[in-house]
């Protein structure tokens, strides 16, 4: 098997699943006051050590959530429900993870109005752009870090610079589902007051996020328990955060290998197979995504056509892989129908060898051919 669908999910790690193993002997209520419960406390409260000592943020601000989604969605409700009397206006962008865009339309529908930003073709916003859609009354700004479709990174380290000059009230939320663990993911660096992250995108189990709040004015919406502070209530995930905790450990935050392996990739399609668009930035990339459009064909068609050869690949985010609508992402970035529905997301992780590469981008190339012949 070449596993190449990473930025959907990645395959758990082996530390992380004996961490997950080993809360099965450590089972009690992390909020009873027995030494069992105790020993969960402390599993927990390891994980978070570990994940906000990489996140260089105060441990007591990082909250465990059920996923991305749930962070994500946190994040925004939160910050704009807590400033709303500060304003109502939120700028956010197309190309964003459908937990922030659907979030944002929800929003709209209480009353807020948001602004959202396109970006160029290489998958980037304008930093005037966004400087321009600043206002006065702007409470909240949600911009991600690396884009699940394409790799491209955002100039989320310029953001809050802009955002002082003109609108002093608004926060910062930086989704880095896509990020974190891949490349170093900073917030008291960037200003960033909402940080999102995941465990599933970095070898720990699906069901875990956590969500970093440094925000005074964070307005939470689930109730029912005094537990993480109130600010995220709710027995907590005891297994799938001590494995979040084991997989950001192993964890290099170094992108050299992942950018080496997305190379050797594009080297070897542009070198074999005609007729193809590489999407997005090359050089402000995280590594870990190639976006090809195989002009032609569809891309569906050549996903199916790879799982003989036990290839795995995706033709974009896999929370909108059962819509017919064409990628969000891709459309903001200016590709047109065909050049859309030929799109193919290679994503890696740093376990990918010259060998794999090889065999794939055979594959590749002999069902492209395949497909274009009969079509």
């Amino acid at each position: 098997m070449i596993y190449l669908d990473n930025a959907a999910t990645t395959k758990p790690s082996k530390k992380a699943a004996e961490a997950m193993l080993d809360t099965v002997e450590h089972f009690g209520n992390p909020s009873s006051l027995y030494r069992l419960g105790l020993d969960s406390e402390k599993i927990i409260n390891k994980s978070r050590d570990i994940i906000s000592s990489m996140l260089g943020v105060d441990s007591k601000k990082l909250y465990f959530t059920s996923g991305g989604t749930e962070a994500n969605n946190t994040a925004l409700f939160g910050a704009a429900h807590g400033r709303k009397k500060l304003g109502n206006h939120i700028i956010t962008t197309k190309i964003e993870h459908p937990s922030v865009l659907e979030t944002a339309h929800q929003l709209e529908k209480e009353g807020f109005d948001v602004t959202y930003l396109g970006v160029r073709a290489d998958g980037r916003i304008s930093l005037e752009e966004f400087e321009n859609a600043l206002r006065a009354d702007t409470v909240l700004v949600s911009i991600m870090h690396v884009n699940n479709e394409t790799g491209v990174i955002q100039p989320v380290s310029e953001l809050k610079k802009i955002i002082k000059k003109t609108s002093p009230n608004a926060v910062l939320h930086c989704d880095c589902v896509q990020s974190f663990g891949k490349i170093d993911v900073k917030p008291l660096l960037w200003g960033a007051d909402y940080v999102s992250i995941s465990a599933h995108k970095i070898h720990g189990f699906k069901g875990t996020g956590a969500l970093y709040i440094n925000d005074g004015k964070f307005r939470p919406h689930i109730f029912g328990g005094e537990q993480q502070g109130g600010l995220r209530p709710g027995t907590e995930n005891e297994g799938g955060i001590a494995a979040f905790g084991a997989a950001a450990s192993e964890c290099s935050c170094d992108n050299s290998r992942l950018t080496e392996i997305r190379n050797k990739f594009k080297k070897e399609f542009l070198k074999r197979i005609d007729n193809i668009k590489i999407n997005g930035s090359d050089e402000y990339n995280s590594g870990s995504v190639l976006n090809v459009s195989f002009l032609g064909i569809k891309a569906e068609i050549l996903l199916h056509a790879l799982e003989p050869h036990g290839i795995y690949v995706s033709t974009g985010s896999a929370c909108s892989s059962h819509k017919p609508q064409p990628s969000h992402v891709l459309t903001a970035m200016g590709l047109d129908k065909k050049e859309i529905s030929g799109s193919v997301r290679f994503s890696f992780d740093e376990s990918i060898t010259d060998d794999d590469i090889e065999n794939a981008v055979s594959a590749v190339a002999k069902e492209t051919a395949a497909i274009r012949k009969f079509m």
